[in-house]
């Protein structure tokens, strides 16, 4: 989204108000189509009525009774939910008159025009509709327009079905976001849109994802429309003509997308029983070439069956190189920072733990200020983003201070620039995926206080905002890399060519994706980084059980993907 000026105000025409003007709240009336909502949407609309930009001024709710889902739909929910153990609180439903403050609530029938007159009298700004109320019979009757949640590329507006037809045809993504009808034609406009991975087995465990993510867009929104009234949802883009209109499936297409959903599942358990899965490490002494996914020339480094390597970082000290990295063991099931040296011939260090917590620690970002080296893991499982100061190089760190608390963050990744530490970190919404997006802070010293970024968060796309590594530059250019996480988390890496970094503005454009060579057994790559000659990246991949049981079978699984000597000539970002 873009960064509006703070400061704006608006006055009731939409128009800015006079400088120093206190903004009045944004007056909104929700249209339902039934009194008891999904919880996703009744806790969205309870954080917004308390926000100071928005108030809501009406609930109308539709009499009529919705139709209930079919009984194959039912059977299958409640089968889906017992297999996957899959959390179900963002469909429940909730009164939402009791949970959602308001000024004043209506029963209307959509059928019965008499009502319209009266709304139109509460000068409202906004008209939100959800489920089946016709938000063509709120054409006029807000000052921005008739609003609603959509789901996948048809613009479904039914949560019930979202996310449903791209798990059954195996769509990598699915779409979500608000849009708009707004204007003297009712010309339809984006005023969000985002993109989730679509969880290939469960439709359930790929609605409670979607819809808490979701959730998160109103108030996004609204705080844009309070900021920059009309001029901003002008610039909002033009939803693109439908092909057909949005429907529920048919109860053919339904069998035919649980019957692939079924032969998914049992895909996906024989794999589990057949294979490990395991993350791995590999590195490569170069010039500096851009690296094309390609894995010869890399020296592999392939861990025991118990455990998976994976978040490599390179460092250069004294003439030695070292790599930082994640050591997950299986049996633990939370993580640890590990450290090993290794050299131009091919050899290495035994592995050692440098960095141990309680909770889950990953991606051991290195950044180097005013002669220190510091270390800012991933600390996400303690919801919170934390830097820690290298005592002995390289065994011992200790923590220095907390930069951000009460948050869950993941994969912290900082660079310098114009005089200001600028701080890029993904964060989740609570009951969805991590993955999705990106948010940006900046400071003025690296031990100061961060600042969040107005425009946050300043991607929401699976496909390339979670951060891949440290930033670089290539031919003057500043340049992100990101993982591409879908289909599966880690399918690749997305370089990202940074246009603009500034307090009020982030934009980035894809320039190239980094993915696994077609005919190798490596199935995915999130993590790319490099220190002078030291190129590192890490590697995904399934092992035999049984191979891993045979003498020498560890290291039997990927031979041929790697040189065993260093490289002569590579390629990397």
């Amino acid at each position: 989204m873009a960064a509006v000026d703070p400061s704006t105000a608006l006055d009731r025409s939409g128009l800015p108000a006079p400088a120093g003007a206190r903004r009045p709240k944004l007056r909104v009336g929700l249209f339902v189509d039934a009194a008891r909502q999904p919880r996703w949407i009744v806790d969205a609309f309870a954080r917004l009525a308390q926000s100071d930009f928005a108030e809501i001024i009406v609930i109308a709710a539709d009499g009529s009774a919705a139709p209930p889902a079919s009984w194959i739909w039912r059977a299958y929910a409640r089968l889906d939910q017992w297999v996957f153990r899959s959390r179900t609180g963002a469909f429940e439903c909730e009164p939402i008159v009791e949970r959602v403050p308001h000024k004043r609530y209506m029963q209307v029938r959509q059928c019965d025009v008499r009502w319209v007159g009266e709304v139109a009298a509460m000068q409202l700004d906004v008209a939100f509709a959800f489920g089946q109320f016709d938000d063509y019979a709120l054409k006029g009757i807000a000052r921005f327009g008739s609003w609603r949640f959509f789901f996948g590329d048809d613009r479904q507006p039914l949560d019930h079905w979202a996310g449903f037809r791209e798990a059954s045809r195996g769509s990598p993504v699915v779409s979500s976001g608000v849009k708009v009808r707004f204007g003297p034609r009712a010309s339809e406009r984006l005023a969000y849109q985002s993109w989730s991975r679509t969880y290939p087995l469960s439709v359930a465990r790929n609605r409670e994802n979607l819809l808490r993510k979701t959730a998160e867009f109103a108030g996004r929104t609204l705080k844009e429309l309070h900021r920059g009234g009309s001029a901003w949802l002008e610039s909002c883009p033009l939803a693109p003509r439908q092909a057909y209109a949005p429907t529920p499936p048919e109860p053919v297409e339904m069998v035919q997308g649980l019957s692939r959903l079924s032969a998914k599942i049992v895909l996906r358990a024989t794999q589990k029983l057949t294979h490990i899965e395991q993350w791995f490490l590999g590195y490569r002494f170069d010039a500096g070439e851009r690296w094309e996914g390609e894995l010869s020339g890399f020296t592999r480094l392939l861990p025991p069956p118990d455990r998976f390597w994976a978040d490599p970082f390179a460092y250069a000290r004294d003439g030695k190189h070292y790599i930082f990295f994640e050591e997950l063991l299986f049996e633990r099931g939370k993580a640890h920072i590990a450290v090993m040296e290794v050299g131009r011939d091919g050899r290495h260090s035994q592995p050692r733990c440098v960095l141990k917590r309680d909770y889950h620690l990953s991606y051991p970002f290195l950044i180097e200020d005013k002669g220190e080296l510091y270390m800012v893991p991933e600390t996400g499982e303690n919801r919170t983003v934390e830097i820690y100061r290298c005592t002995r190089f390289p065994w011992e760190w200790r923590l220095e201070k907390v930069l951000i608390s009460d948050a869950w963050c993941v994969d912290p990744t900082i660079h310098r620039q114009d005089g200001k530490w600028w701080m890029f970190v993904n964060i989740g919404v609570e009951g969805a995926e991590i993955h999705d997006e990106l948010h940006l802070f900046y400071a003025d010293e690296l031990l100061g206080e961060w600042i969040a970024h107005p425009g946050n968060p300043v991607k929401s796309d699976v496909r390339g905002a979670r951060p891949a590594g440290r930033l670089f530059r290539r031919g003057g250019a500043l340049y992100r890399p990101a993982q591409i996480c879908a289909p599966l988390y880690g399918s690749g890496l997305a370089v990202h060519k940074v246009l603009e970094l500034s307090t009020q503005c982030y934009r980035e454009e894809e320039v190239e994706r980094v993915l696994p060579g077609a005919e190798s057994e490596l199935l995915g790559v999130h993590t790319f980084n490099r220190d002078g000659s030291l190129s590192v990246m890490d590697g995904f991949m399934r092992r035999s059980r049984l191979q891993t049981r045979r003498a020498g079978g560890a290291r039997s699984v990927l031979s041929g993907m790697f040189r065993q000597e260093p490289a002569t000539s590579a390629s990397g970002n």
